[in-house]
């Protein structure tokens, strides 16, 4: 007979009281030589709750969302150009920091045509010196924003005023017996009643006469005020308040036919690509007049056009290394080393339109993939449909690695959702931080947290608290399985087209057309038995 040997641990949670340290037990004896305390156990994926919702005024339009490295920042781009940018505190959830005008409406000359002002897609520049960067980008021009914290500029300056020291010699000269008519010349076109002769002969008298410089405080908004006894308390106060303030460091324009609708920053941290629907350029930060066209598919006869680009991506590690999708189904990853002008791909992702075999009608717009990203470490590709979330091996171009319904109660109605342009609407994804959860919209304000080892649910928004202008937090509604959810409940003017996931903690950012909401994934504490 084979005897066995078992070892147990067991692992208890530091700074309990009465904790025990890491006990062995072997052959079968008990490993509990200690008061043991309720371990903190996840139960299941359903404890997520609101720690920001922040309503859009009633014009605006919510329409980029994205988190910096650290995830200390979100910003926030609307429809009317502004960046607004939140702070995670010491506490739960995120508090308004500053809000800056970023685009401004503009004509295009050529095809006089105006150009919004709309933030189509907002990216943090990592590791730069102090302050934060941020690249931001409308139809046309790309943008790089320096914002920083800066003290108030308020400072002393002297402040003379001719009138006053005209008044006081002309009092002088008449006290003398002087005629004014006698003192006055002309120099430089301007009258002046400053006598050479007599400022030469009057001595300190005349000096003395004449008044002090007026010492003034010259704020940065341009207004003055006396400086005296009363206001120099207010000075040091003045001179400590510190704001953020955003400077323009460069524009990137003039390189796009068509509209840019995405943009990525490198993992060099020196270069970034913008993307059309026909074309790809490569810009580096510190050159905002030269690019390089590095990817076009635009047909020498655009009516032999089938495909356009939707979206990309640089890798999240290897900075020679990018990929975009296409209106066909079709995620390219291209290799930079092997020529300037890159043709064909290194590999090929492409979802056939077998996919979907019942739906012959509406294949090719079911296949268009909306948006992609890079797991964390680059391993696997996330992508999302109309229908479905797909996760690629970017070592495997055959099919996909799993495949997760998302919305598959509405694959029934595809002629009701062609007939209303919902069946164009263009979801974005993102993965957490090791790459095991995933986050997209739907209808309705409903977000689906997608997990590979459990099966999907659904957070509804909570709703607004009348006219709520400022954030706030609510319970959410979570729908246990996506599953269930109806075809005739659904609300398609309610959608959730933007995601975000924190990269370093179970926090996503989530955005319908005119509110932004930010849902964290709580721990929960269960008895063992």
């Amino acid at each position: 007979q084979t005897r066995c040997t078992y070892t147990f641990l067991r692992l208890e949670p530091v700074g309990a009281h009465n904790a025990p340290t890491l006990r062995l037990g072997r052959h079968g004896e008990s490993c509990m030589a200690a008061p043991s305390v309720p371990a903190p156990v996840e139960v299941g994926s359903r404890n997520w709750t609101s720690i920001l919702s922040v309503p859009i005024e009633e014009k605006g339009e919510v329409t980029a969302v994205e988190f910096d490295e650290s995830g200390e920042h979100l910003a926030i781009g609307d429809k009317s150009g502004h960046v607004s940018l939140f702070q995670k505190g010491d506490g739960r959830g995120y508090s308004p920091l500053f809000r800056f005008k970023s685009h401004s409406p503009t004509l295009d000359p050529l095809k006089s045509l105006e150009i919004e002002e709309r933030i189509n897609m907002i990216k943090f520049v990592r590791g730069r010196s102090s302050g934060m960067y941020v690249l931001t980008t409308n139809d046309k021009v790309v943008k790089l924003w320096r914002l920083q914290r800066k003290r108030s500029t308020t400072f002393r300056k002297l402040s003379h005023s001719p009138n006053r020291m005209k008044q006081a010699l002309l009092r002088r000269n008449s006290r003398d017996g002087i005629d004014e008519r006698t003192s006055e010349s002309k120099v430089d076109g301007k009258e002046n009643n400053l006598s050479s002769a007599k400022m030469s002969t009057s001595g300190p008298t005349a000096i003395s006469m004449v008044p002090p410089p007026q010492l003034r405080l010259h704020k940065s908004d341009g207004s003055t005020q006396p400086h005296g006894g009363a206001s120099s308390g207010r000075t040091k106060s003045l001179g400590s308040e510190v704001k953020m303030a955003s400077s323009l460091k460069r524009e990137y324009g003039g390189a796009h036919t068509y509209h840019i609708h995405s943009i990525s920053i490198n993992s060099d941290n020196e270069t970034f690509i913008s993307l059309d629907s026909l074309r790809v350029n490569l810009w580096h930060l510190q050159r905002d007049a030269q690019r390089f066209p590095i990817i076009d598919i635009k047909p020498k006869d655009m009516a032999n056009l089938t495909e356009i680009v939707t979206s990309g991506t640089f890798h999240p590690e290897h900075c020679h290394t990018l990929m975009y999708t296409t209106s066909r189904g079709r995620m390219c990853l291209h290799d930079l080393r092997s020529s300037a002008i890159l043709k064909e791909p290194a590999k090929n992702f492409e979802i056939t339109e077998t996919a979907y075999p019942t739906k012959q009608f509406f294949s090719e717009v079911l296949t268009s993939i909306s948006d992609a990203k890079f797991t964390t470490g680059g391993r696997y590709v996330l992508c999302r449909d109309y229908l479905s979330l797909r996760l690629w091996d970017v070592n495997m171009e055959r099919k996909p690695v799993e495949v997760f319904p998302v919305q598959d109660y509405l694959s029934g109605h595809l002629p009701v959702l062609y007939q209303n342009n919902a069946l164009f609407d263009k979801f974005q994804c993102a993965a957490s931080s090791d790459g095991k959860s995933f986050v997209t919209g739907s209808y309705s304000h409903r977000t689906v947290i997608q997990d590979r080892k459990a099966s999907a649910l659904a957070i509804t928004a909570p709703p607004f608290r009348g006219n709520a202008s400022l954030p706030f937090r609510s319970p959410v509604k979570i729908s246990p399985s996506i599953t269930s959810l109806d075809f005739s409940s659904t609300k398609f003017n309610e959608k959730v087209l933007l995601s975000a996931w924190h990269p370093k903690e179970d926090i996503v950012a989530v955005s319908g057309l005119n509110r932004v909401d930010v849902y964290e994934k709580q721990k929960v504490h269960v008895e063992s038995s």
